[in-house]
């Protein structure tokens, strides 16, 4: 199917109400705008990677290049300045190890291709800028003999619009350092780049990209870009992979773009905060639908067809007056940002969506089938009686602005609770903890226990540094999964002049702290993320002629 694709538009007009019906917990496939979002699969450029694949596929058939003489490619799609791709063949079915050189053992690149073979097409990740790179091949046959050969790869410069690195802290024998982590920044617009412990970027993109990053099960990225780095709207959506190869590519009518300052110019987006992957392999996305109410809206996009299969629209499962009458923020583009979902995390415990609205102070979980709410956390003032229910009890202050709420692995051996990370901003914007409101920002763990309905605080960190670190938007806060760790983003310090990025243990000890400065308009990090160049998930595959 993947090479086949068509260009095809599909509009949420089949049966999907995007403006609001007034049903709560409906699910709805019916839309009553006029303004239609729409999306198409595009092939446009299938022709041109197609190409270059049989130019590899030729070159490594070609006979001449050997361990002895092995032909590199630097950036093989033009789109990751420090990836390279090496071809060769040897005689003997091999398997490869890679090492590309760091400046330390810590920020040294490795990875291992264990499959016997006498073609290889081996992509190289994590090179240095506008350096002679030394990557060591090791190869051994299945004898268990084994030879060492030497490949030094030239990068180019830096590119322009990627932030001053400052580490004023790394502790590498504390960090979540695997074979090939990098700390990601995820921007809200141009560049996302990656870097390592000592503060030097690996990697980064020549696709500009906002808000959407996020690794797939199968080691390849989801990616939010735009036609062209020079366009005003980001609307196409990428399934691709470090190595800047493109697997899905899915073009968004800009009808039902709008931007996150509420000015009529500057950069728009219709895909706005977040994506995921759900179990099924599709797609789910927080979008604009094109109403005059913005950043409300779900839509589930099946991965291969670009068909939009099912929408979830909050104005039918949150009261009528939030919107309505809505008045906490307001847009110069006259459109209301009453809910401003800036996330989503599927729950495959029960089937079910945790989703952050920053203009409600409020994070919810809805089951996934139905739409119906199963909790609120957050201060349940102003909510209509037959919301009361569903509001958790404990002695937990109600955040404010909050961002990135992710379920966590199992925390306490207990199968009824439920472990919630995520950042708070901790800025009252319709009903947040006045008392502390802009006085710090945090990342934040609570503990849920759905079956009693009752929530406590287990873990946080940032109230101790105090307002210096207050980021009234953005932010982020991820579970490092094998040290415990947790990454937190202050993405917006200093009005929006600094980026700190810091890695903190259990124990709350600073063992990363990283500033990013000196950064295009609006090209903060929006999030943060460890992630592996070479996930264990990903395989890479050049196409056969």
């Amino acid at each position: 199917m993947r090479a086949t694709l068509k260009k095809v538009s599909y509009f949420i007009g089949m049966t999907v109400c995007l403006t609001g019906c007034g049903v709560s917990g409906s699910v709805s496939n019916e839309v009553d705008t006029e303004e239609q979002l729409s999306v198409s699969l595009n092939d446009e450029w299938q022709e041109e990677q197609t190409e270059k694949e049989k130019k590899y596929q030729t070159l490594l058939k070609s006979g001449e290049y050997t361990e002895d003489n092995i032909y590199v490619q630097l950036d093989p799609y033009d789109a990751s300045p420090l990836s390279a791709l090496l071809l060769f063949q040897t005689e003997d079915a091999m398997t490869v190890d890679i090492s590309v050189a760091g400046k330390d053992e810590a920020t040294t690149i490795k990875n291992s291709f264990d499959d016997y073979t006498t073609d290889h097409s081996v992509p190289i990740l994590g090179l240095y800028p506008d350096t002679e790179n030394e990557v060591t091949v090791t190869l051994t046959d299945e004898s268990g003999n084994s030879m060492e050969k030497t490949v030094t790869i030239k990068t180019g410069t830096l590119a322009k619009s990627i932030a001053n690195i400052d580490v004023k802290e790394a502790d590498t024998t504390k960090m979540e350092l695997g074979d090939s982590e990098l700390t990601f920044v995820v921007p809200s617009t141009k560049r996302a780049y990656a870097f390592d412990a000592n503060g030097d970027v690996r990697w980064y993109s020549t696709r500009y990209n906002s808000h959407i990053f996020k690794e797939l099960d199968n080691g390849n990225l989801l990616y939010l870009t735009k036609e062209s780095n020079d366009a005003d709207t980001y609307n196409v959506l990428l399934e691709t992979d470090y190595l800047g190869k493109i697997y899905h590519h899915y073009d968004f009518s800009s009808s039902s773009a709008a931007n996150d300052t509420g000015k009529s110019e500057g950069e728009m987006t219709v895909i706005h905060h977040d994506g995921i992957e759900l179990p099924s392999g599709n797609f789910l996305l927080t979008v604009n639908d094109g109403s005059n109410y913005i950043e409300d809206t779900m839509i589930e996009l099946n991965r291969e067809t670009g068909e939009i299969e099912k929408t979830i629209d909050l104005k039918d499962i949150l009261p009528e007056a939030f919107y309505e009458d809505y008045d906490s923020t307001s847009r110069e583009d006259g459109k209301v940002d009453w809910f401003h979902q800036n996330s989503v995390e599927y729950d495959e415990a029960d089937d079910s969506i945790i989703i952050s609205g920053r203009h409600q102070d409020t994070i919810m979980k809805i089951d996934y089938s139905t739409n119906e709410i199963k909790w609120i956390m957050g201060d349940s003032s102003g909510w209509p009686d037959s919301y009361q229910k569903y509001f958790l009890k404990g002695d937990v202050k109600a955040s404010g602005g909050q961002h990135a709420a992710i379920v966590l692995p199992d925390q306490d051996d207990n199968d009824e609770t439920t472990d919630i990370l995520y950042y708070d901003n901790n800025i009252s914007v319709t009903r947040g903890d006045e008392e502390t409101s802009e006085q710090y920002s945090e990342a934040r763990q609570v503990r849920i226990n759905e079956a009693e309905m009752t929530i406590e605080e287990v873990w946080t960190f940032g109230e101790e540094l105090g307002e210096d670190y207050y980021t009234k938007i953005i932010g982020s806060a991820r579970y490092l999964s094998n040290t415990g760790n947790r990454l937190v983003n202050f993405g917006y310090r200093d009005e929006g002049q600094t980026s700190s990025i810091m890695e903190v243990t259990e124990e709350g000890e600073t063992v990363l702290n990283v500033d990013l400065t000196d950064f295009p308009t609006s090209a903060w990090a929006y999030r943060a993320e460890r992630f592996s160049l070479y996930n264990e998930d990903w395989m890479y595959e050049l196409k056969e002629e």
